[in-house]
């Protein structure tokens, strides 16, 4: 109990770090870098993160086998998958090497059509460096895997602090001295390798993680065929993710990319505060299973969850129709309402899907992700078929349009129905639970449509309105939402 408020404490301290250090760096990067060569800059990361579905999902099958052995206080079988996970992300880290250096060598052949020769050749380079931080980013999984086993989650966000100072101290003076989008690549790869150093260093030293390189083909044979859906599930999550950006650099160009990075980067702050606590609650979900817990227990414990996330993510989600519109219009510097609405689009759907994102463990720690994985690839190809026409005639909006449609479709509704007939988790108790929310939303929306008639493009009217609203939603959640053991938990 104790690392897991200590880790919930730190999560949250460490997303407020990042958030503010990227809300206050962003506007820097792209009026030092300029409109085009940002756009650059994230066209480069978002190809080579797409390239993270070569860890073919191996990453995220390791608690479900590593909570089994546990289970069975089997140290040495623990031992033979930390150390077939090392010889399977190394491999991974080779094959990324290879794909992402034939990826840089043919460039041009993708992106010339919409880009300049200068900028396909400032791409070229940015997509090598890119290259070579995804290399490193592999083996770091294994040991940040391992934490999360052991429930250390304090040291992995202390990490996750130190990196995110470490970014803009590094890249702030370089962009200054005009280093240019090269020299953020080169401080972002440096970056990942202290922080695979650190992570190894850890484990072995303190966590007395222990490796036998010994290759059992059965245990291989297992990963495998649990790891192949969740690989699925990657690639859909790639393609949801990274392919509008991919789609503009290839049908728009680089100042279109960077327009959708702004909005696109709001839904990435969403994701990450959704993840914070999802991530603490992993190693419980898996236990639960692996002590044999009824379905009962596993649905209190899904929609008991669900409930402590919706009053995060809902504050976030209503703070931003509240202020978005003026503050990303004055903080990116941007002349456009398409970043707001670009994120409007993308993290509408997301309030649903990371209220449920403890689902996602449930279904791997029953070994019944398969579906899942099927569908998300299928609503994903559907993505990529409706994103293309959208892209070529609505710009950015059109490819968020697609996205956030194939997450309603897919990631909500059949995924619903699925939870409820197959999971076992109980679908119509969870949403009871939920909608014991409403009363406590209705001053908080109120408020909302009285701000929006007063909050003004400066920084103290979008500030104002923002305190405003919080005080009114803590003040309405704290009295009509929350119940008695949830009151004692945020107490806490």
């Amino acid at each position: 109990m104790r690392n897991l408020k200590s880790g919930f404490i730190l999560s949250y301290i460490s997303i407020f770090i990042q958030s503010i250090i990227s809300i206050l760096y962003t506007p820097v990067m792209l009026r030092l870098l300029g409109e085009s060569n940002y756009g650059l800059l994230q066209l480069a990361v978002s190809t080579m993160s797409s390239l993270s579905i070569l860890s073919f999902g191996f990453g995220s099958s390791y608690m479900r086998f590593y909570s089994q052995y546990k289970a069975d206080n089997d140290n040495n079988a623990i031992s033979v998958l930390n150390g077939m996970f090392t010889i399977i992300f190394i491999s991974v880290s080779i094959l990324s090497l290879i794909v992402g250096g034939f990826i840089t060598m043919n460039t041009s052949t993708l992106f010339g059509k919409s880009m300049t020769a200068s900028e396909i050749k400032l791409l070229k380079t940015l997509l090598g460096i890119m290259t070579v931080n995804l290399a490193f980013t592999f083996p770091c999984s294994i040991s940040d895997s391992y934490i999360i086993a052991q429930e250390r989650f304090s040291f992995q966000k202390i990490l996750i602090i130190i990196s995110s100072l470490l970014n803009p101290m590094l890249t702030f003076p370089l962009l200054i001295m005009g280093q240019g989008a090269i020299s953020v690549a080169i401080c972002i790869t440096a970056i990942t390798v202290i922080k695979l150093l650190c992570g190894m260093v850890y484990c072995i030293k303190k966590l007395n993680m222990r490796f036998c390189f010994a290759f059992d083909k059965n245990v291989f044979k297992q990963l495998s065929v649990f790891s192949f859906f969740v690989f699925l599930n990657i690639i859909s999550d790639q393609i949801n993710w990274n392919v509008d950006k991919i789609l503009l650099g290839i049908f728009s160009g680089a100042k279109n990319v960077a327009v959708y990075s702004v909005g696109s980067q709001f839904n990435g702050y969403f994701l990450t505060f959704s993840y914070a606590l999802s991530s603490l609650m992993t190693p419980k979900a898996h236990t639960l299973i692996a002590n044999h817990a009824d379905n009962r227990e596993t649905s209190k414990f899904f929609a008991s969850f669900g409930r402590v996330q919706f009053v995060v993510m809902a504050y976030i989600y209503l703070m931003i129709i509240a202020v978005g519109k003026p503050f990303i219009k004055l903080w990116s510097g941007i002349d456009s309402n398409i970043p707001y609405y670009t994120a409007l689009l993308l993290i509408s759907p997301l309030l649903v899907t990371s209220i449920q994102s403890i689902g996602i463990e449930i279904q791997r720690a029953k070994d019944m992700h398969k579906f899942r994985s099927v569908l998300y690839f299928a609503i994903a190809a559907i993505n990529i078929a409706v994103s293309i026409p959208l892209c070529i005639k609505f710009g950015e909006l059109g490819c968020a349009f697609g996205t956030s449609l194939s997450l309603v479709v897919g990631n909500i509704i059949i995924m619903n129905i699925y939870y409820h007939k197959r999971v076992g988790l109980d679908i119509k108790y969870f949403w009871k639970e939920i909608f014991k929310f409403i009363p406590s939303l209705i001053i908080p929306i109120l408020t909302i449509i009285v701000i929006r008639h007063f909050v003004s493009d400066n920084l103290f009217s979008i500030a104002l309105c923002g305190i405003i609203f919080t005080i009114f939603y803590a003040v309405s959640m704290w009295f009509l939402g929350l119940n008695q053991n949830e009151k004692n938990l945020y107490k806490k």
